[in-house]
């Protein structure tokens, strides 16, 4: 059950939840296991921040079994991982995410998850060190090179530094590895948007969204790129879109902030952004840092920057 959760978890999307139900088997099997309890625990997290539920509803969760994984093996990497996400998406805390970071790559300097996590969400989305992060990224893919998700994870942190010709490299090489990657595909539908291969962009943001069932991520994607591409009206369409699935299921509010802003309605937006703040949607931690390609209109919104204000993150208004 460990060992198929752990493929699960690493595909992301629609195949999280699957993750989640083998973890939670693996733990009932022998509850004294903490890398299963690790494991739980980032599929709660990854329930969050995926967007699949509400964040009060998968983050303390998610932060009970990391810490139900620290305290059966405190020198186990996955647990001290699992408890860096928990802090930095479910609590905020990024002082602790940062120790709980450098705790499990100490522990395993070779561990995909904590190498490329640091890299990605702590380093460059949290506190804006974009070539550190893609450093960081970069040690992960040399120790595995065949790993779909160390070229997703490289591919990303090279979107965020600029580098978005390197990106499109490594999502290519990532679907390569692993046709059925949901979050590779995404990555090259947002490198190539970063690029300004806006057609090609929508034809892989296509595969995203049929293989992902329409995921949230993908379409936000899909919106800014029509955006980008003066296609207004499609842009819309995507926000409509995403507006009626939240009529009857659950959508996170941050990434109707994004779509919204794609689709210029600036108003809208800032009401998503402020839902998304009061709700503390794992999103602000991801899409709606100053430091993501995603939320470059955002941050033109005088109402959005006073939300940014609130959150005390001076640092995303200075850059």
């Amino acid at each position: 059950m460990y060992v198929k959760g752990r493929a699960l978890l690493y595909k992301r999307g629609s195949a999280i939840p699957r993750a989640l139900e083998c973890c939670r088997r693996a733990v009932i099997l022998d509850p004294m296991y903490a890398q299963a309890w690790a494991e739980l625990a980032e599929s709660y997290i990854g329930l969050g921040y995926y967007g699949f539920t509400p964040a009060s509803e998968s983050m303390p969760k998610g932060l009970e079994a990391a810490e139900r994984a620290v305290a059966i093996d405190a020198a186990l990497a996955e647990a001290h991982c699992a408890l860096a996400m928990a802090s930095l998406m479910g609590t905020w805390d990024r002082e602790e995410a940062r120790r709980e970071f450098l705790r499990s790559i100490e522990l395993n300097p070779k561990y995909l998850m904590a190498r490329t996590w640091y890299a990605f969400f702590y380093l460059q989305l949290s506190e804006g060190q974009l070539r550190e992060g893609m450093t960081q990224a970069k040690v992960a893919l040399v120790s595995d090179p065949l790993s779909c998700y160390a070229h997703t994870m490289y591919a990303w942190t090279c979107v965020a530094a600029g580098n978005t010709a390197e990106a499109i490299q490594a999502a290519r090489r990532a679907i390569e590895i692993d046709s059925e990657s949901y979050i590779a595909h995404f990555a090259l539908q947002e490198a190539l948007r970063s690029h300004g291969e806006l057609a090609e962009s929508i034809a892989v943001g296509q595969s995203a969204l049929a293989m992902s069932g329409r995921h949230a991520w993908a379409m936000i994607c899909s919106a800014l790129t029509f955006a980008d591409w003066c296609k207004s009206a499609e842009a819309d369409a995507v926000y409509c879109e995403m507006l009626a699935r939240a009529r009857y299921q659950y959508v996170a509010p941050g990434t109707l902030a994004i779509a919204a802003s794609a689709a210029a309605r600036e108003d809208d937006a800032v009401r998503h952004a402020r839902e998304a703040f009061e709700a503390r949607d794992p999103t602000y931690q991801v899409f709606l840092s100053r430091y993501s390609t995603l939320s470059v209109r955002l941050y033109t919104y005088s109402g959005f920057r006073e939300i940014i204000a609130l959150m005390g993150r001076s640092a995303w208004l200075e850059n």
